[in-house]
């Protein structure tokens, strides 16, 4: 029994297997994100209560940059290896735009609560 496709019907059948694969890597992606959360260390704890009480008082660059540099001291003691990347994330956009700023402190935020941190 020969199967005789026409060209239609294999780019067809291509994209149907491209689109099933990209959906495999999204989910696979999805799941790595919701399980690298790290652990909440005390040093993770410590950055997170510190930059959640101080943020709202961040409000110009050098304030911003203090408070990077304080959360900073702690994260390098973490082994959270999400919350120091967030937390470097914020230390570098501290002193750029304040859309850049939000962003990245959203984004630390984010990684705490991902890690279990409370307010």
């Amino acid at each position: 029994m020969k199967l005789k496709l026409n060209r239609r019907q294999l780019v067809i059948g291509a994209v149907i297997v491209l689109v099933v694969i990209a959906a495999l890597f999204a989910s696979r992606a999805n799941k790595a994100a919701e399980t690298s959360a790290g652990v909440l260390d005390d040093a993770a704890r410590t950055a997170c209560t510190d930059f959640a009480g101080a943020y709202r008082d961040a409000k110009t660059k050098t304030a911003r940059l203090a408070l990077a540099d304080k959360v900073m001291e702690s994260t390098v003691k973490t082994d959270n290896d999400v919350i120091a990347d967030r937390a470097a994330e914020m230390g570098r956009t501290a002193n750029d735009t304040t859309s850049e700023w939000k962003s990245s402190a959203a984004n630390l935020m984010n990684a705490c609560e991902n890690a279990g941190w409370k307010a």
